[in-house]
Order: structure tokens, then C-alpha cells, then sequence
């Protein structure tokens, strides 16, 4: 039945272009994991990088601190050397001790600081080593993925023009069911019968319908899934 065929025309293009679609989408998905890798590794690297913003600021503040006891250290020590009497060489003794032990302290929590920020700042360049092979590998796959995609959409648009020409020449009734249908289950929207059954559920078909489709003088449906029978 010449309906048929040219319904089956359409089914055939479309499927293929479905095909090729889902391909371009299967290499668009692996260009988008590649990019999402990418920037998980620049999302993991910014509260470092903020991190080590925050432990320079405070290394910097304990580095101060340790300058200016130091200065009064020292200039308690010289007071010291001019102490005059027992109370005062006491009284300074007690205050000299006392910013020792500040400046204790404080070198203390200078050398934590440091050494934390050197730990982040090996985790910052492990991250970007491991980020920039990520960029590396993005690259690649742009560069290889992309000219598969380019030549699938090349195929795809070079079959746009004889799928209108084929749906052209079908019947509107035959398209508004082959449209409606296809979009819910794909390609197969024409069956064969298979003995007595619908080639699309596989449910048994009454004598009647399978006659009234071999002898291929009307158009039939399957009164299950309505799929086309042909």
C-alpha cells in the first residue's frame, strides 16, 4: 500500500535522525561532565585560596605583634641595666617575663599559622595539578567530541530536506498519527504482524484486523497500542 510506504519513509528518516540526535547527546553529555569536573576542582581551590587570604592576614598581625614585644622587651631590658632601686628592678623583671611569655605566644601561634598555610598551599597545588590535567582532558574531548558532533549534525541537517519531501507525500491522517504516537514511542510507530500479533505490544490481533491489514486496501491500526500495522 503506497500509504504505507511513504509513512514508512518518514519513520525511517525520523528514526535515523533520532539516532544521530542521540549520539550528539550522548557526546554533549561527555563534553558537560568533563566541564563539571573542571569547575568542581575551581569550586574545591576558592575557600583555600580564602583560607590562606586569612592566615597571611593573620600571620602578618602575630608577625607585628612579635616586632613590638620584642621592641618592649628590649627596651625593658634597658631600663633594667638603669634600675635604680630593688622595687623597680623587681617590677621590671615581673613585666620583662611577662612579655616573654607574650611573645611566646605569639611566635607560638605564628608558626601554626605558617605551617597551616603551608599545608593548604600544598592542597591548593595538588588541586590545580589535578585541575589543569581535568582542563587538559576538556580539551581533548572538545577537540575530538566536537568534530564528531560537527559531522553527526552535518548528517542530520542533509536529512531534513528528503524527510519533509517524504512527509509531504503521506497522508495528514497517517502524519497526525505517526507524529502523535512518535513522540511517545519512538521509532516503531509501523509494525508488521507478526502470525497474529502486533509487532509493537505483541498482543494478539483479531482475524478480522489482521485480513483487513494483509489485504493492504485500507489503513489499520492496532486496537491496543495503536500503532500502525503495515
Amino acid at each position: 500500500m503506497e500509504a504505507i510506504d511513504h509513512i514508512k519513509k518518514v519513520q525511517s528518516i525520523s528514526g535515523k535522525i533520532s539516532l544521530l540526535q542521540s549520539e550528539v547527546e550522548k557526546k554533549m553529555e561527555r563534553i558537560r561532565a568533563s566541564e563539571q569536573t573542571l569547575e568542581e576542582f575551581r569550586t574545591e581551590s576558592e575557600p583555600c585560596q580564602q583560607r590562606i587570604t586569612q592566615g597571611r592576614i593573620l600571620s602578618n598581625k602575630f608577625e607585628l605583634d612579635v616586632g613590638e614585644l620584642t621592641t618592649k622587651i628590649a627596651k625593658s631590658k634597658d631600663h633594667l641595666d638603669k634600675a635604680t632601686s630593688a622595687n623597680e628592678f623587681n617590677s621590671l623583671k615581673v613585666q620583662i617575663a611577662k612579655l616573654d611569655e607574650e611573645k611566646s605566644s605569639a611566635e607560638g601561634n605564628l608558626l601554626l599559622i605558617m605551617e597551616k598555610i603551608e599545608e593548604i598551599e600544598n592542597q591548593v597545588a595538588d588541586i590545580n595539578e589535578r585541575s589543569s590535567h581535568a582542563k587538559q582532558q576538556l580539551d581533548e574531548i572538545r577537540s575530538v567530541v566536537g568534530k564528531e558532533i560537527e559531522e553527526y549534525q552535518t548528517e542530520i541537517q542533509s536529512m531534513e530536506q528528503p524527510l519533509q519531501q517524504a512527509r509531504d507525500v503521506t497522508e495528514p491522517e497517517l502524519l497526525e498519527i505517526f507524529d502523535r504516537l512518535y513522540s511517545g514511542i519512538g521509532a516503531t510507530v509501523v509494525v508488521a504482524i507478526e502470525g497474529s500479533t502486533c509487532g509493537g505490544c505483541h498482543m494478539n490481533l483479531s482475524p478480522q484486523v489482521v485480513e483487513t491489514a494483509n489485504k493492504g486496501t485500507d489503513v489499520v491500526c492496532c486496537p491496543i497500542c495503536s500503532r500502525i500495522l503495515g
